[in-house]
């Protein structure tokens, strides 16, 4: 199983409307023959949130296949699902073929005392989304499939901004990682326009990372990450932290 992210309706870029292709995508996986595909369905539908007069959040956790039959399902329907995203998987999790497709690099385990602290796997359909947040420990992100803009501040400036944002929404926080809390509502919002918005720290440096490229970023340094295609193609990443 893994852990799985979606938000739905998702707004129409060309017509600002709310769109619900997950429900299309749903009742076409139910009438699959397979009964398997009928148990997927009721996974996401279990876990979506029954208001879809705005989009909402849902967090849960469903097989790898659920992925590719949504992706199998965008490749022959216009009205694409998307915005669903399995975010920070564990390598040890994927099938053993897969994962022996992605061994550590060696820049990761022969620098610093070459401990491979944690390792994650992100695909998802486009577009895909982390807000801003800071890491303990030094990240090599590897990008697999389609291409991620990533946007980094470093340490001081990436606190000020955070502490700026956390003051507009009146809460307090030290989003050393990548939680649940920044991805819905206001803090979501707040922080997508401080980071991507019009007005940016001058210092913010960005990054457009595409297929066999890799990104360092320094343990502490402040970073957002989305994808740069918003059309329901497979995008996938893969990261080491180390120490």
């Amino acid at each position: 199983m893994f852990p799985y992210e979606l938000m739905n309706p998702q707004l129409s870029e060309d017509t600002g409307l709310l769109v619900d292709s997950m429900s299309r995508f749903l009742t076409w996986l139910a009438s699959d023959p397979d009964p398997l595909g009928a148990v997927l369905a009721g996974i996401v539908h279990a876990a979506s949130h029954p208001d879809a007069s705005a989009p909402k959040f849902s967090a849960f956790s469903a097989p790898l296949l659920l992925l590719l039959k949504a992706s199998e399902y965008n490749g022959t329907h216009e009205s694409k699902v998307k915005q669903l995203y399995i975010a920070q998987a564990q390598l040890p999790d994927l099938p053993p073929d897969l994962r022996q497709d992605l061994p550590a690099p060696r820049i990761v385990t022969d620098v610093g005392k070459g401990d491979v602290y944690n390792s994650s796997i992100w695909l998802g359909l486009e577009p895909t989304y982390t807000p801003l947040h800071r890491d303990p420990n030094p990240n090599l992100f590897c990008q697999l499939a389609s291409d991620k803009v990533v946007r980094l501040l470093p340490p001081s400036s990436g606190d000020r901004l955070y502490k700026r944002v956390q003051m507009q929404i009146r809460q307090s926080g030290n989003s050393r990682i990548r939680s649940y809390e920044m991805m819905e509502g206001k803090e979501r919002a707040v922080l997508n326009t401080a980071v991507w918005g019009m007005e940016v720290p001058a210092d913010i440096i960005e990054a457009r990372v595409g297929p066999g490229d890799a990104l360092f970023i320094p343990s502490g340094w402040w970073h957002s990450v989305r994808s740069a295609n918003h059309d329901g193609r497979l995008n996938a990443s893969v990261n080491w932290w180390f120490r």
